[in-house]
C-alpha cells in the first residue's frame, strides 16, 4: 500500500462548500484504491464490521462502538475485513463550522486538543463504552442524516444542537477514558478483531463460543473478559447487533415480512426478535420500517 495514489477529494469539498455538515449511511463493499483527503472533520462510525483505516505507515483497528475520527486534509485508506456489504455513517463538519459549534460547547476545543495533539497522526478514536452510548450516537447521525435530506424548516438548527449533543458524548467517553484504562496487548486486539468479523460474517449462526474460544487457545471465560474490553460488548451482544444491523437493511429495502426477516438474521422466533430490535433500538421492527419509509 505504499505506492498508493493521494487524491485530493475535490467533489467532497464542493458539497462542504455548499453546506458545512454532511452525513450519509453507507453500504457496499467497495476497497478504497487509493489514499484520500479532504476538508472537514470525519466521523467513522461503523455499523457491520471491523476494518483498518491507515493514516502514513500507522493502521488503526475500528469495529462497532468504536468512532473514528480524522482531521482534515489527512490522507488515509480504510479497508474493511468483511467481504460482504459494509455499513457504515460517514458525519463531515467543515472546520470553521466546528468552531461555531465549540461557541455553544466550549469543552469541544480542549476535547479536539486532546484528540489531535502532536503525535495523534491525524487520527483519533473513541471506544464508546456501553450499547447504550453506540446506539444513542447511531441515532444522532442518523437523525443528522435525515434532516440533510429534508431540509424542513429550521433543519440547520437542529443539526447544530445535535453535533451539540454528539460532543457531549464523546467528552463523558473521554472523561471516562482519562482513568488510565490499560489497553490490551496488540496480539489480542488482532485476535478480538478476527473473532469480531467471524461473528458478523456468522451473524445469522447458532455459534459455540466454547469451541470458538478453543479454536484460538485461549479459555472462554478469558475471551469474554477481553472482547467486551475491547469492544464494549460481550460476544453474544456483539452477535446480536450484527443481526439487528441486518434486519434494519432488510426492512428498510426489501418487503419481507418481519417473521421472514426474523428467521432471516438468526432469530429463532418472532418475539426474541423484536424484543432484542426494541432492545438496541428503542422502537419495534414494524415503526422502523415505516419510520424509514416516510
Amino acid at each position: 500500500m505504499d505506492d498508493l495514489a493521494r487524491i485530493v477529494d475535490m467533489d467532497f469539498n464542493r458539497t462542504l462548500s455548499e453546506f458545512p455538515v454532511y452525513c450519509q449511511t453507507k453500504r457496499d463493499a467497495v476497497v478504497m484504491p487509493f489514499m484520500h483527503a479532504h476538508e472537514g472533520y470525519e466521523f467513522h462510525f461503523s455499523c457491520s464490521s471491523v476494518g483498518i483505516c491507515r493514516v502514513d505507515d500507522r493502521e488503526y483497528g475500528f469495529h462497532p462502538g468504536k468512532l473514528t475520527i480524522i482531521k482534515p486534509g489527512t490522507y488515509h485508506f480504510i479497508r474493511t475485513t468483511q467481504s460482504s456489504e459494509y455499513v457504515r455513517i460517514i458525519l463531515s463538519i467543515e472546520e470553521s463550522y466546528t468552531a461555531a459549534v465549540a461557541d455553544i460547547a466550549p469543552f469541544a476545543v480542549g476535547m479536539f486538543e486532546g484528540w489531535f495533539g502532536p503525535d495523534s497522526g491525524g487520527l483519533a478514536q473513541v471506544q464508546l463504552a456501553t450499547k447504550e452510548d453506540a446506539e444513542a450516537v447511531r441515532q444522532l447521525l442518523q437523525t443528522i442524516e435525515r434532516e440533510l435530506e429534508q431540509r424542513k424548516p429550521h433543519y440547520s438548527l437542529l443539526i447544530k444542537a445535535k453535533l451539540v449533543e454528539l460532543f457531549v458524548i464523546l467528552e463523558r467517553q473521554a472523561s471516562e477514558e482519562r482513568g488510565d484504562k490499560k489497553e490490551i496487548p496488540f496480539e489480542y486486539r488482532r485476535l478480538m478483531d478476527e473473532i469480531a468479523d467471524h461473528l458478523t460474517e456468522h451473524h445469522h449462526e447458532n455459534l459455540n463460543m466454547t469451541e470458538l474460544a478453543a479454536a484460538r487457545h485461549i479459555s472462554k471465560s478469558y475471551l469474554y473478559k477481553l472482547f467486551k474490553q475491547h469492544t464494549g460488548y460481550t460476544p453474544h451482544q456483539f452477535q446480536i447487533l450484527q443481526r439487528i444491523n441486518r434486519a434494519k437493511s432488510l426492512l428498510s429495502g426489501t418487503d419481507e415480512s418481519i417473521t421472514e426477516i426474523s428467521f432471516r438474521v438468526g432469530f429463532g422466533e418472532t418475539a426474541h426478535f423484536s424484543r432484542s430490535f426494541k432492545d438496541f433500538t428503542g422502537v419495534t421492527p414494524g415503526f422502523y420500517r415505516s419510520s424509514m419509509r416516510d
